[in-house]
């Protein structure tokens, strides 16, 4: 089997798989952390992951391992969330609560998704 390309994308996105769950730990464990970590830092790292895995979609069904997702999928992708976990959930939900800064952070890993994508293997 060939190997997977974008080895620095992949390991970025297992590096935030790994802080997603700590950070989860360490909410369901009570731990103190600050506050940035419990509010933010998911946002930033969501976006990444979620198109790592419709990247790999694609590559699935088109059988082509050097697709790359283009700046309006990953725009795209971004205003969704943007729309969806920061003024539709919020209105509909005590739960959520819209912060424009989570969307920057969103835009801030597609930005780093974009550009990891990019990254040219050694």
């Amino acid at each position: 089997m060939k190997s997977i390309p974008l080895k620095f994308l992949h390991a970025y996105v297992l590096l935030s798989i790994l802080l997603f769950g700590i950070v989860q730990s360490l909410k369901f464990f009570e731990i103190q952390a600050p506050q940035w970590v419990f509010s933010y830092l998911n946002d930033f790292l969501v976006i990444p992951i979620v198109l790592t895995v419709c990247l790999h979609g694609v590559w699935l069904i088109k059988k082509d391992r050097d697709i790359r997702l283009n700046i309006f999928t990953i725009f795209s992708m971004v205003v969704f969330y943007s729309i969806y976990f920061e003024l539709y959930l919020p209105s509909v939900s005590d739960s959520y609560t819209g912060d424009a800064i989570d969307i920057i952070c969103y835009f801030a890993g597609g930005i780093i998704f974009y550009f990891l994508q990019k990254i040219r293997q050694l």
